[in-house]
């Protein structure tokens, strides 16, 4: 799927705690069919645990998005900082399976020992993205709504408590329209 492999084999030889240190950069990466992350660099720590590594990574890039308010494209920057297991599916000795981990959805290293950190990059970055995205053009405008009461018509008879409550809702609306200079 990416380059963001790491081979892991000698840190799993090795005692608990012990750890490696790596830098990446990545020119893209799909986050699903239409959204892709670009331009990505960070840093990734592994430390080794009983069941496989640690992963604590640090990564920044971008993303192309849709405003709501414009409906432009803009690039939004994307700062992702997540930790994750990674488990063991193969023991390093003695090349024999191991056990499924119990935790749900985990992550795992490929029978190579090969952690692959974009799947969990890309699920975080998902994450991280905002539900509605504002472009920073329209970030610092406010955004102006307006109340019309065209086509309201009075269904009720007269008497109905109803009526004295779409009244007033009407007046209030003529009174907001005209502060705003709309006829």
């Amino acid at each position: 799927m990416t380059d963001l492999k790491f081979n892991v084999a000698q840190l799993l030889r090795e005692e608990m705690g012990s750890r490696r240190d790596y830098t990446f950069t990545e020119e893209s990466l799909p986050l699903d069919e239409a959204l892709k992350l670009r331009d990505i660099s960070g840093s990734v720590r592994f430390t080794r645990t009983a069941t496989g590594v640690w992963a604590a990574v640090k990564a920044r890039g971008v993303v192309r998005l849709t405003c709501v308010r414009s409906l432009e494209e803009f690039d939004h920057p994307v700062g992702i900082e997540f930790s994750d297991e990674f488990h063991s599916v193969i023991d390093v000795f003695t090349g024999s399976s191991l056990p499924q981990p119990i935790e749900e959805d985990p992550f795992f290293l490929n029978e190579l020992h090969m952690a692959d950190i974009g799947e969990a990059l890309r699920e975080y970055t998902l994450l991280e993205l905002p539900l509605n995205p504002v472009s920073p053009a329209y970030r610092d405008q406010p955004v102006s709504y307006s109340v019309q009461s065209d086509g309201i018509e009075d269904e009720e008879e007269p008497g109905d408590e109803g009526e004295m409550t779409i009244d007033a809702l009407k007046a209030w609306a003529e009174r907001h329209n005209r502060r705003n200079g709309r006829s």
